[in-house]
């Protein structure tokens, strides 16, 4: 079995542990849940992550300087907020998801297997 890790970004509790949950029941090994801007680029300084799935206000800000860590490292990443614009996000970071909360964690896990199907020949091509 491959190793499966995705970074969860995500400052309410219960709405990480839920996320944790679920992730953990499908076999990832979860990073986190980081609760600030700081403790996940502390984190991404030795790790990388197979994904990322990140709320975008953080108890220290927003959560961009992460997003731009992870594009620079080409780890695909899920943005989970109830207050961002998701359309706006997208023109961003084009090659990453958004999914408006509340929404089932089950949701975010579709959301995690599109971004890493979508990005497989790309890693692929990479390789050769």
């Amino acid at each position: 079995m491959t190793d499966k890790t995705v970074l969860l970004v995500e400052d309410e509790i219960f709405v990480a542990m839920d996320i944790q949950m679920t992730l953990e029941d499908e076999g990832w090994t979860v990073a986190g849940p980081f609760p600030s801007t700081a403790d996940a680029l502390s984190y991404l300084d030795e790790n990388v992550p197979t994904c990322a799935i990140l709320d975008v206000r953080l108890t220290d800000g927003d959560v961009f300087p992460v997003a731009d860590k992870l594009r620079e490292t080409n780890v695909p990443f899920v943005f989970h907020s109830g207050h961002a614009d998701g359309r706006a996000l997208e023109k961003v970071y084009p090659d990453s998801a958004f999914c408006q909360k509340p929404c089932l964690p089950s949701s975010l896990l579709q959301q995690v297997a599109q971004l890493l199907n979508r990005n497989e020949p790309q890693k692929r091509a990479a390789a050769l």
